[in-house]
Order: structure tokens, then sequence, then C-alpha cells
């Protein structure tokens, strides 16, 4: 697993290397190729996509900037918590030799 490393350059590129993972792992879950998920990572992946499309936020979307800010934040915490995930799951994509 690679080691956080320090600069918004490598942290941009780290949030979009993690997403590009998450698109991946739905792909592959949804086609029944892998199934090595936390129970608890897809709930909190579940959860953390219905707050988004629910219309009824924390703090509410009308407001310029400061409503999508909870918004940005809980889709971060979530990537964060499923980072491990998706780490497990690219290190068996590179082991299978999928792409």
């Amino acid at each position: 697993m690679p080691q956080p490393t320090t600069g918004s350059t490598n942290l941009i590129r780290r949030l979009f290397e993690d997403l590009r993972l998450l698109l991946l792992l739905i792909r592959d879950y949804s086609k029944g190729r892998y199934r090595d998920v936390s129970p608890i990572s897809a709930v909190v992946f579940i959860l953390s996509v219905a707050y988004l499309l629910i219309p009824t936020d924390l703090i509410g979307d009308f407001i310029p900037g400061l409503g999508q800010l909870d918004d940005a934040a809980l889709f971060l915490g979530c990537l964060y918590f499923l980072e491990k995930d998706l780490y497990r799951y690219r290190d068996w994509k590179e082991g299978n030799g999928r792409n």
C-alpha cells in the first residue's frame, strides 16, 4: 500500500486514482468478478451515495459554496474510509492481469 504523500498535487492525483479504482471496483463487483469488499465499506458507500442523492442535506445546497461543502466532505470521508478496500482491489486486479 503506498504511503500518503504531502503536497496538493499528490493529494489530487491520489483522489483521482481512488475515484478511478472505485469506478472499476463497482464495475467488477456488479459483474461478479470481485466480491472481496468489507460489508461495512459497502454500507458506508451506499449511505454516502444515498446522502448525496437525497435533496435533504445537513447544510442546504441553496447556500452557495457552504451547501456543497458538506457533500464534498462526506464524499472525501467515504473515499478515505474505502481506501483500504480500494488498494486491496488494485492489488487483486494487478495480480490477475485484468484491465
